[in-house]
């Protein structure tokens, strides 16, 4: 069984990863007086075992690009989406917070001046055209100078363009083997061949190109979305998850395997064999989580929240003066990443609650007021 619940608890987890991955995984980043993380076990920050972690849930990306492809897929299997409607649904998704927290950002965090980290000031903006324009520009997401960590949206929609486009190619093959074998070579074109292209005098201006940017770069993780429509296509998660449940303990066994296949990719390989990374990720931690009901009902709660807790958590971390402090407060990883995930799911929560009696509101006043019909 691999349902919608696997699947917002699976994302739970990644969002969690990704706070962690912000928090702590740039010392550049931190606010203006903070001296580090501190810990009982000294060697886990001077060791740097802190900083890998925190670049190593980065593969929560991969995951987000895993389950969305697989998401696409089933929505357009039942017939009931298109790839006009996931986009929709996602700008939906950004505007909700967009509206919220830019005039927030620009009222009340514009801040300049020494002693304030870099990522704070830029709020600082005086010129109303200025405002204006770059408003507009964050709005459609053609840029993303407002929360940097916004880069997302316009590759995702690359990946769901992409994705649509491999649904059609690979329709009539009823191979999976074939299948994988198809993402694994363009996993190593656009990790090998493109950069190495790129890399000539004569190719040299590719890495300006937006087109080539947003689809064919490594950051795009277009391989883990296609590798999602491909588990979906052939029912391949639920397959191996039954493979797993034959296993003597296999709660246990997963949760092991996950801890190897991140310590794989952390001090290992790296991260050249994400593909294979993040399709045994998803697999082991939805295993672990069909035998610890309760640990995936906490995660599937977080999950149902992952989108507005990705779009709203690097400004509390990161842009917003105050906040910055409040998150940063204690020194220690964990208790930070609470207050965090605390801050960014009640204002989720919030911005949820404004919008759905928004539109009660909206529905009420419409059956007060009913439109009036003319007869001609």
């Amino acid at each position: 069984m691999f349902s919608r619940e696997d699947t917002k608890a699976l994302k739970g987890i990644a969002v969690v990863m990704m706070l962690l991955h912000h928090l702590a995984g740039f010392s550049n980043r931190y606010p203006v007086g903070f001296e580090g993380f501190k810990s009982l076990w000294e060697g886990f920050i001077t060791e740097g075992y802190l900083e890998n972690l925190a670049a190593n849930v980065r593969i929560c990306v991969s995951v987000f690009f895993f389950l969305g492809g697989y998401g696409m897929y089933k929505r357009m299997e039942s017939g009931k989406g298109s790839l006009l409607d996931s986009i929709i649904g996602l700008f939906k998704s950004y505007w909700k917070v967009f509206v919220i927290f830019v005039p927030i950002a620009f009222i009340f965090f514009r801040r300049s001046g020494d002693g304030i980290c870099y990522l704070c000031t830029r709020y600082d903006v005086q010129d109303l055209k200025t405002i204006i324009t770059v408003v507009t520009a964050n709005f459609f997401a053609m840029s993303d100078s407002i929360n940097s960590e916004w880069w997302f949206i316009q590759t995702y929609i690359c990946a769901m363009f992409l994705g649509t486009i491999y649904c059609i190619v690979t329709k009539k093959n009823k191979y999976f083997v074939v299948e994988l074998f198809i993402i694994f070579m363009i996993d190593v074109f656009i990790r090998s061949f493109f950069p190495a292209l790129e890399s000539l005098d004569e190719f040299n201006r590719l890495a300006s190109n937006f087109f080539y940017d947003k689809l064919l770069t490594i950051e795009n993780r277009t391989p883990c979305f296609f590798a999602g429509i491909t588990f979906a296509k052939f029912d391949a998660v639920v397959k191996i998850k039954k493979k797993l449940s034959e296993i003597p303990c296999s709660t246990l066994v997963s949760f092991i395997a996950v801890f190897a296949v991140m310590w794989c990719r952390g001090f290992v390989l790296g991260e050249l064999f994400d593909i294979v990374y993040v399709i045994s990720f998803t697999v082991l931690v939805s295993k672990f989580f069909d035998g610890v009901k309760p640990v995936k009902k906490i995660f599937g709660y977080i999950g149902k929240h992952n989108t507005n807790i990705w779009l709203i958590h690097t400004f509390f971390c990161y842009y917003f003066l105050e906040v910055t402090k409040i998150v940063y407060c204690t020194r220690n990883v964990w208790v930070d990443l609470l207050i965090l995930l605390a801050m960014s799911l009640v204002s989720s929560v919030i911005i949820n609650f404004i919008f759905k009696k928004s539109a009660d509101l909206l529905t009420l006043v419409k059956k007060k007021f009913p439109k009036k019909s003319t007869v001609k």
